[in-house]
Order: C-alpha cells, then structure tokens, then sequence
C-alpha cells in the first residue's frame, strides 16, 4: 500500500531502515491512523499527539528505554523527546497532501498551524493551498518557515 510505503520512507531518516524494517505493524497503524482522519469530527492536535506517543513507546519498547538506534550510515543515534513530535508533525504532512484542496481544510490547517509548532502546516498552506491564499500570504509563509526552522527542515521544497 502507497500510504504505508510513505509512512516507512518518512520514518527512515529518523529511525533508521532497519528499525523501519523490523516494525512494518507499527507502520501499518500509522498509515491506518492518518487515513482514518476525518477533518470533520477528528483534531489535528490529537492526532499529532497519537502518533508521537506511538512512535515514542514503540522505540523505547525496542531500546529498552535507551532510545538509540542505529542508522543506515552504522551510525548509533539518541533520539530526543522532541524528535518524536518532528516526526509526527512530518508525518502529518502526509494526510495534509491527502485531503481535498479546499476552503474548509485550509482554515482546519491554518489553524493547527497557530496554536502547533507545525512545519508541515505552514509546508502544506505554503505549497498545496497556494491558489486559495494572496501572494502577501504566501510570502509571510515563506518567512515565517525560513525565519524559524533550520535549513534541513526546507531545503528542498522552498524557494530561497
């Protein structure tokens, strides 16, 4: 299933593919969480929450609490508590993409996007809302995600 695939390569980075590979249930529950998202009676901040808490048990179940894991570089890596709501968010853009492109979602986005230090929010009015926004608005975006996130969080899919 594309989702789960999705979910697995957004995951990778963070967790490494051997993590990855071994917990393909866990990235079977996160793709079923995200797909069964309904805007209308569903928050985003739960289900941040939900999937971050999902992620976090499941690495400590399997480090017995040490949180390391080892990358595809051989490199062995601590994970943080906030690293588990980085990737959660990430991961959040994935039902962002999915979601019909309208007026309704946007506002539902918008909204996340100022009570949540969300940059997949902002990526997703930035990129996929673009045609429901002003250019004044999408150049407040544009800085707002340069001015507070590093470069490796949007190099690649904003214009500098």
């Amino acid at each position: 299933m594309a989702v789960i695939r999705r979910v697995a390569h957004t995951l990778r980075p963070w967790l490494g593919g051997a993590f990855v590979a071994r917990n393909a249930e866990l990235m079977e529950d996160i793709a079923l969480c995200l797909m069964g998202f309904r805007p209308e009676k569903d928050s985003l901040r739960g289900l941040a929450f939900q999937l971050d808490n999902r992620l976090f048990m499941r690495v400590r179940e399997e480090t017995g609490g040490k949180l390391s894991l080892r990358m595809d570089n051989d490199q062995l890596v601590r994970l943080r508590m906030d690293d588990f709501s980085l990737m959660a968010d990430e991961l959040l853009y994935l039902l962002f993409e999915a979601l019909p492109k309208n007026a309704s979602n946007q506002a539902l986005i918008r909204s996340y996007s100022m009570h949540a230090p969300s940059l997949s929010a902002l990526r997703a009015l930035y990129l996929l809302y673009r045609d429901l926004q002003s250019p004044e608005e999408t150049a407040v975006l544009r800085r707002l995600v340069v001015g507070s996130h590093p470069p490796f969080r949007w190099q690649g899919w904003i214009d500098t």
